[in-house]
C-alpha cells in the first residue's frame, strides 16, 4: 500500500507543480494565455468539424438523425474565426460572466431590500449587490481589459488550488501509517 500511495502522491505532485507553472504564466503573461486558450478552442473546432465531415462521407448510405456535414462545416468554420479572432473568445466568456454577475447582483440588491424590516445585515447585502452591480457593468463594458483579470485570477486559483494539493499530498504521505491502522480498525 505505501508504494501505491507514494506513486499516487508522486504523480499528483507533478501534476501540482505543473499547475504552479500554468498558473504563473497566466499571471505573467495573461493576454498570451487568453490568446493560447482561444487558439486551442479554434484548433479542437476544426479538428472536431473534420472529423464530423469525414463522419458523414463514411456513413452516407445509413439513415441518421443528425446532419454531420452541416454540424462539421459549422465547426469549421467557426473555428476559422475564433482563430483569426482568438481573444474573441475570452472577451465572449467574460461578456457572459459579466452578465452573470449583473444578474446575480440585482437579485441581492432585490433580497436586501425585502429582508430591510427582519433583523438581519440587510445592508451587507444591498452593499454587495450594489458593488457586484458596478463590477457587472465594467465587466460588460471594458471586457478586454476584465478578461486580463481573469486569466491572473485563473493563475491564482490554479497556483492555490496545486499547493494545497501538495500539502494534503505530503500529509497522506507522511500519515499513511496512520491512516492505514484507521481503516484496519
Amino acid at each position: 500500500m505505501r508504494d501505491i500511495v507514494k506513486k499516487f502522491s508522486n504523480s499528483i505532485i507533478i501534476v501540482s507543480i505543473l499547475s504552479i507553472v500554468l498558473g504563473l504564466i497566466f499571471i505573467v503573461y495573461p493576454d498570451t494565455s487568453m490568446k493560447t486558450i482561444g487558439t486551442i478552442i479554434a484548433l479542437y473546432m476544426i479538428v472536431q468539424g473534420i472529423v464530423l465531415c469525414i463522419f458523414d462521407f463514411q456513413t452516407r448510405n445509413i439513415p441518421l438523425p443528425i446532419d454531420s456535414l452541416f454540424s462539421g462545416i459549422l465547426s469549421i468554420i467557426l473555428g476559422i474565426i475564433i482563430m483569426m479572432y482568438p481573444t474573441s473568445i475570452a472577451t465572449l466568456v467574460t461578456i457572459i460572466l459579466g452578465i452573470y454577475i449583473l444578474a446575480s447582483s440585482i437579485n441581492y440588491i432585490r433580497l436586501s431590500i425585502e429582508l430591510k424590516d427582519e433583523d438581519i445585515p440587510w445592508i451587507l447585502m444591498l452593499i454587495i449587490g450594489i458593488l457586484d452591480l458596478i463590477a457587472g457593468f465594467i465587466i460588460i463594458f471594458n471586457p478586454f481589459e476584465a478578461s486580463i483579470s481573469l486569466a491572473i485570477f485563473i493563475g491564482i486559483i490554479l497556483i492555490v488550488n496545486a499547493i494545497c494539493n501538495i500539502i494534503d499530498t505530503l500529509t497522506l504521505r507522511n500519515n499513511i501509517k496512520k491512516i492505514k491502522k484507521y481503516f484496519e480498525d
